[in-house]
Formats: C-alpha cells, structure tokens, sequence
C-alpha cells in the first residue's frame, strides 16, 4: 500500500502537535531557539520567494497544502481566494483549525493522506507542501506524494515544496553522514550506532526529486535556507560569530539563491504545470 508513513501520523497525533508548556512538540524540536532580528530578516526573504512563486499562478488563488499539520501556511492566505489544509493528524487540523479561524479567508481543512488526495484533477490553482514529503520513508510513497500534489493543480497552475537537500556541499560532515544512511551496507552499520530519530527522514536528491516532479510541467530550484536545524537551534545571533555567519548565509540566500541551492539544506521548487495530459 503507497501511503505516508503510520509512524509520522501516530508521532504528530501523539507529541508533535500536543501543546505543553505553551508551545506544541514540533516547535521544541525544529524551530529557532533564538529568533531574533537576524533570522527574523532571513524569514521574510524566505516567504517572500515563497510567495512570488505562487503569485505566478494568478491572483486570489484556490490553494492546497499537504501536510499543513498543526501549522497551516497563514502567510500565504493572502494570496488566497480559499485555502484547503490537508492532514492525517486528527491533532494537527484541530489546532489549524483554531488558527485559521481567525483569518477572514474562507478555508476547509481534509483529514486524508498527502499520498492520496481526495481531490479530482485539477482542482486548484496553487499546491504547496513545506517539510512534509522527506518524511515518508517509502520511496514509492514519497513519489506518490508528488504525483498527488502535482495533479491535483490545474495546467498553468504552480506546486511549490520546501523539501530537504541531502547533500549539503556547505555542511560536508551532514552530506556524508547522509551518504552513508543512503548506502545499503554502510547503513546497517550507522543505525547501530546512532538510535533512529523521533520521525521518519528520507530526503532524496535534487536529481530525483526533478526527475519526479519534470514530467508535470517546468521545474525550478533554489535555495531555500542555507542553514541546517541543529544550526538555527544552537548557534545565536546574539554573539559576533553567529551574527556574522548569519549576515554571509542572509546575503547568499538573498542574492544568488538559484546558484547557491546546492549548498544549503533546504530548497524551495517550483513546478509550472504544463498541459493536462501530462501524466
């Protein structure tokens, strides 16, 4: 059976989207530590790219996320003339719900899973997906996913995905750790010796995710974010060497993302689709 993976449901159903101490699971593990003006600067480049992305696809769009979790895009509503979360944590769309309730933007949130969308053809303007399909650990199922949001979007119409790049030529020691959890042998060896993660984490390469995504229409890659997780919860901007590491990763973001997207850990891809043919 393709589908997303049970342990990522049952992680986010029972911690990642459970709120303790004012903050939900999956902010304690994955966001700043120190969000201060630096990061906050580097965010709204961030969202900006986001958002001319989808502003390709028209005005006032009808939009889809998979996976918006407990945390929908509300920066993008908007660009939105209605927008549809799609999750299988029944957790995660109770607190969407909660958050969008306060925007004036018509909405409807779906439990159902991101590798079978229960949407006919070309339903939408605009899909988007952020940190959601490299944690799927089937291959197939990831492909799946793909295919799900791509055909989902009318021709003409934009995906974008803020996904993992597994190989990080700025950050070498995480490229090749990476490497070895991708080789067959070498991973045996490494899950021995380091305990599996809380989630689910199987980022495939810029090469196969265009591969994946190129029979739907013209793709494009950039750089999303330079800075890695461990990076963004540990080094602040609050001393001369963070700040300054900062200042190099905001600048590169903002100037040459297109050339740069090798580089960092996350890129964001946008996919124009083409004609409804296309498979």
């Amino acid at each position: 059976m393709v589908s997303g993976s049970k342990d990522v449901e049952n992680f986010y159903n029972g911690f990642g989207w459970r709120v303790q101490s004012g903050q939900t699971g999956d902010a304690e593990l994955f966001w700043p530590a120190d969000a201060g003006p630096l990061r906050a600067v580097m965010e709204r480049q961030r969202l900006g790219r986001v958002l001319s992305a989808l502003g390709e696809a028209g005005p006032r769009l009808s939009l889809v996320e998979a996976g918006c979790g407990g945390n929908p895009a509300t920066s993008l509503l908007p660009l939105c003339a209605r927008y549809t979360g799609v999750d299988f944590s029944e957790a995660g769309l109770e607190l969407a719900r909660r958050k969008l309730g306060s925007h004036e933007v018509p909405f409807d949130l779906v439990k159902a899973d991101v590798c079978s969308l229960p949407f006919p053809d070309s339903t939408f303007d605009a899909g988007y997906s952020a940190h959601v399909f490299y944690h799927i650990d089937d291959v197939a199922s990831q492909a799946k996913a793909y295919r799900e949001i791509c055909r989902v979007v009318r021709p003409g119409g934009s995906v974008v995905l803020v996904l993992a790049n597994p190989r990080p030529l700025l950050f070498p020691v995480r490229m090749m750790m990476r490497i070895v959890a991708d080789t067959p042998v070498l991973s045996d060896a490494l899950r021995r010796l380091r305990p599996p993660g809380r989630l689910p984490y199987r980022p495939m390469t810029l090469r196969w995710m265009r591969r994946e995504l190129s029979p739907f229409g013209a793709v494009r890659m950039s750089c999303h974010a330079l800075e890695p997780t461990w990076l963004s919860q540990h080094v602040s901007e609050g001393n001369r060497f963070g700040a300054a590491l900062l200042r190099v990763m905001s600048g590169a973001e903002r100037a040459v993302p297109d050339q740069v997207v090798r580089l960092g850990n996350y890129v964001l891809i946008t996919v124009t689709r083409g004609p409804a043919h296309s498979p």
